[in-house]
């Protein structure tokens, strides 16, 4: 995972990087342990924090018939090693639909910023969110 290479840069802001997944508290640790980021790592199997930050979800057609964005994404994910995990995807808590996100919140809970993705691929790059946590943090 990018991130995992990015998070001493991250780290280095004062920026701590946590990853929630839909799924038990056990589910995500394993999710997160096959990409590096075990000790933050929240699960979330009811999905209350992709509702919170307007997460939406996808259309079995929209997967199936993917557009030439998401097949690019799917390819540059398969070259780093990164793929489908069926054993993931058919976990109880998981809704294969569900949109990812990504979000900049402070300490206290404010949302500082936030994206929604717009397909099952759709996350900003790992440099994009560390420009973007730096003029969020003026530096």
């Amino acid at each position: 995972m990018q991130l995992r290479e990015k998070r001493p840069e991250f780290e280095a802001l004062g920026v701590r990087v946590v990853c929630v997944v839909q799924g038990t508290a056990e589910e995500a640790e394993r999710f997160c342990a096959r990409h590096g980021l075990t000790e933050d790592c929240i699960g979330d199997p009811a999905r209350e924090s992709y509702r919170a930050m307007g997460f939406a979800r996808t259309s079995w057609k929209d997967i199936l018939l993917a557009s030439g964005e998401l097949r690019r994404r799917r390819s540059e994910a398969k070259q780093i090693g990164c793929g489908v995990s069926l054993n993931g995807t058919f976990q109880k808590h998981s809704d294969v639909l569900q949109l990812p996100g990504a979000a900049f919140v402070d300490r206290g809970g404010t949302i500082l910023w936030h994206y929604r993705a717009r397909h099952v691929a759709d996350l900003p790059r790992p440099d994009e969110l560390l420009r973007i946590t730096r003029e969020k943090l003026g530096r």
